[in-house]
């Protein structure tokens, strides 16, 4: 009994397939290496978003990336197919596709981006499409995509519908439960993926294109990926101690910081050259000693703000991180430079600017 049960499944999977077909959103290229491979991701899925929010599921379905990695064996494999492949509907063969769609990233002129999106049909091996637009950046990108990807998928609704089996459809039905509609292929676990690259390269730099990418995200995966990449007080220590030794912002940087790295590094150099040049430029102990003095109360001050900066940036990162994933957050900080003129060298100092 099981065993005949199995096979009448099969044979729902198979019909089911039949009916279905497939569409393949192949990696997006960039044969100048323009832009990252994560962002090059991100348009692929963004392409994929756009086929499922205008084709029918009960019609096409979209593969997603795993899918078609297992078809061509590992995403190195399938980067490698992608570039070498002279035939888009031949590639579209080998994962066992209908349809086939890639987008190519070129320049044009004065170092504008273009992106040109093509698709094809597999079984005829026949263009049925194309666009292409420019861009200055990857966000104008995106909504050349939302313009035009949608009317180039819609031209798939004009093919004819694909046959499906009387007699495996009569006998599936009647014995096992239809199979359940295709999942969406931008997955969840692949956003979480991609945000978590664009994390790692830079919050700050790529914070609103985390904020577009967390969109379809549920709170629970935001507040996942904010505890995973969210910064302690307590990893603060060791960046403090390199802030009093070596100084010059090593901590800063090593954190990170690249704001109050460069402040702590302009200070103590700036700091030190003063000093230098007060030992070659004075002959008067009294005026060297005084020299001096300024010279240690300066090293003084950066190292009291070089001990605090670190345990006081995971509180802004973190509520910088909160604002990409769109997580409330209500304090923030600042510390600027400040300088003040007075008789002989001007004080340079810092002023921090708390607010609730």
């Amino acid at each position: 009994m099981n065993k005949l049960f199995f096979i009448l499944l099969l044979l729902a999977l198979a019909a089911y397939g039949q009916i279905q077909e497939r569409i393949a959103i192949i990696n997006t290229l960039d044969d100048r290496d323009s832009i990252g491979f994560s962002e090059l991701t991100y348009l692929t899925d963004m392409l994929r978003e756009a086929a499922v929010n205008v084709l029918p599921r009960d019609r096409f379905g979209v593969m997603t990336t795993e899918s078609i990695i297992a078809f061509l064996g590992s995403m190195e494999n399938t980067v490698k197919a992608c570039k070498e492949s002279s035939c888009l509907a031949e590639l579209g063969k080998k994962v066992s596709a209908d349809y086939v769609a890639q987008g190519r990233i070129g320049r044009f002129g004065g170092g504008n981006l273009t992106l040109k999106v093509e698709l094809y049909n597999v079984k005829t091996g026949n263009l049925m499409g194309s666009f292409t637009g420019n861009f200055k950046d990857i966000y104008s990108s995106l909504a050349l995509i939302n313009e035009k990807a949608p009317d180039l998928f819609k031209k798939m609704l004009a093919e004819p519908e694909a046959q499906k089996p009387e007699q495996s459809i009569e006998i599936a039905t009647t014995t096992a439960p239809q199979p359940a509609p295709s999942a969406d292929p931008v997955t969840t676990a692949s956003i979480i993926a991609n945000i978590q690259v664009l994390i790692q390269k830079g919050l700050n730099k790529n914070k609103e294109i985390i904020q577009k990418a967390s969109f379809p995200l549920s709170p629970s995966n935001k507040t996942a990926l904010y505890e995973k990449n969210r910064k302690t007080v307590a990893g603060s220590v060791g960046h403090a101690v390199l802030n009093v030794l070596p100084g010059f912002g090593v901590g800063s940087f090593s954190q990170r910081d690249l704001k109050f790295g460069l402040i702590l590094l302009g200070s103590d150099v700036l700091n030190l050259n003063y000093f230098l040049y007060r030992i070659n430029d004075s002959e008067d102990l009294e005026d060297l000693s005084s020299s001096l003095s300024i010279a240690i109360s300066i090293a003084i001050v950066s190292r009291i703000v070089g001990v605090v900066v670190p345990f006081i940036y995971p509180s802004k990162y973190n509520k910088t991180l909160k604002e990409a994933l769109s997580i409330n957050e209500n304090i923030s900080y600042s510390i600027d430079p400040l300088i003040i003129p007075k008789p002989g060298p001007p004080a340079v100092g810092l002023a921090f600017n708390l607010r609730y």
